[in-house]
């Protein structure tokens, strides 16, 4: 007589206790330094692209933003990549002084919004401007580097 024979297999369970929590403890502390990183590592690219902006430097700039970038300034007026670029280049625009003060970041795989508060002081032809903005910015990674590709800024009153 022949028996039929059903394999069993062993339901196992997650691992509890003190160890399983330790590990739990160390991959959210990972995925929370990972967070950090890209934070900062945005954070540090748009310190680089207003450091260039206030040096007028046209070539640096090239690099950091994206083709399709969009500059949308405080009296809503709306630059290209190429107006923004060209109108730095030729000192019709000069800024001066770029100094971000509250910063918040929010990492969404390979896009970060940034917004936040930054003082200003530029010149636009023959007029002073200092103006204090609240802006969004959106920065794009693209062949490793983050790259600016939307600003958008209103004033504070």
């Amino acid at each position: 007589m022949k028996t039929n024979r059903m394999s069993t297999k062993t339901m196992r369970r997650p691992p509890t206790g003190p160890l399983a929590a330790a590990g739990l403890m160390v991959m959210a502390l990972g995925a929370a330094a990972g967070a950090q990183d890209e934070t900062a590592a945005v954070l540090e690219a748009q310190d680089r692209r207003f450091a260039a902006t206030v040096a007028g430097d046209v070539g640096a700039l090239e690099r950091m933003l994206t083709d399709d970038m969009t500059y949308t300034h405080s009296t809503a007026a709306v630059d290209s990549r190429a107006e923004f670029l060209a109108a730095l280049g030729s000192g019709r625009v000069d800024y001066e002084k770029i100094a971000p003060g509250k910063r918040d970041v929010r990492v969404y795989g390979d896009a970060a919004v940034v917004d936040g508060t930054c003082h200003v002081l530029v010149k636009v032809g023959e007029r002073d401007v200092d103006v204090r903005l609240r802006f969004t910015e959106l920065y794009v990674r693209k062949d490793g580097a983050w790259r600016m590709a939307l600003w958008h800024s209103t004033r504070i009153p």
